[in-house]
């Protein structure tokens, strides 16, 4: 898998990550984190630009932060350093050393890389790059964990290699935004039982209760 996988459009990424879609411009006319993938046509002209996986994660972590003295577009390069490095967030990335340098941010880990500056000024403060998603790091391994909140990884799974990066319901590949869009056209949960078996209705519920939690105000 490479950071590169799965397309976001913006108000898709504003969604996932429930970060308001002026947030996202604003963070793009900054430079702190911008869209990383071109689509282009025959002749060569951009005429769509998207978010990468990569890209959704490190949004969703910078909404986590809580510390307004913080540099953003340091933590940007941080996390997208990390994640070079590391892969997508996991159990690991609780254990890369981050040094903070008055109020910009720098990683580094114990192998062969290491920061270009700041080493040996700090200590490990990855709880203050983290915010509340750091507890989350720690316990959970699975792609995805810091995407989808706890309570719904046992249901749902965002994997870059599944439907383009898009939530499913885990261990298959029916996309979360199925459920609600059926329902609106006067399908019952028992419909939904029905029709995807073996999916269970406790999976069917927590899927569309997922899909409210995105929708709701970001």
């Amino acid at each position: 898998m490479t950071e590169w996988q799965g397309f976001y459009s913006t108000p898709q990424v504003s969604r996932l990550a429930k970060v308001p879609l002026s947030t996202l411009y604003n963070w793009k006319q900054r430079g702190i984190i911008t869209p990383s993938i071109e689509v282009v046509d025959k002749d060569g002209y951009v005429v769509e630009e998207g978010y990468s996986y990569a890209d959704l994660t490190i949004v969703k972590i910078m909404r986590a932060l809580r510390e307004d003295r913080l540099d953003l577009t340091s933590v940007g390069v941080a996390l997208r350093h990390m994640y070079e490095r590391l892969g997508p967030p996991s159990e690991g990335w609780s254990d890369a050393n981050v040094f903070i340098v008055g109020n910009k941010i720098f990683a580094e880990k114990s192998d062969t890389w290491q920061t270009t500056s700041a080493t040996g000024f700090g200590q490990k403060v990855a709880t203050h790059l983290f915010g509340e998603l750091f507890p989350l790091l720690r316990e959970q391994e699975e792609q995805g964990s810091v995407l989808v909140p706890p309570d719904y990884t046992k249901y749902v799974e965002i994997d870059p290699s599944i439907m383009g990066g898009q939530p499913v319901v885990r261990n298959t590949r029916i996309p979360t935004s199925l459920f609600p869009s059926l329902i609106a056209k006067g399908k019952s949960v028992d419909d939904l039982i029905r029709l995807y078996y073996p999916v269970s209705r406790e999976t069917i519920e927590k899927t569309l209760e997922f899909e409210r939690y995105l929708d709701s105000a970001a």
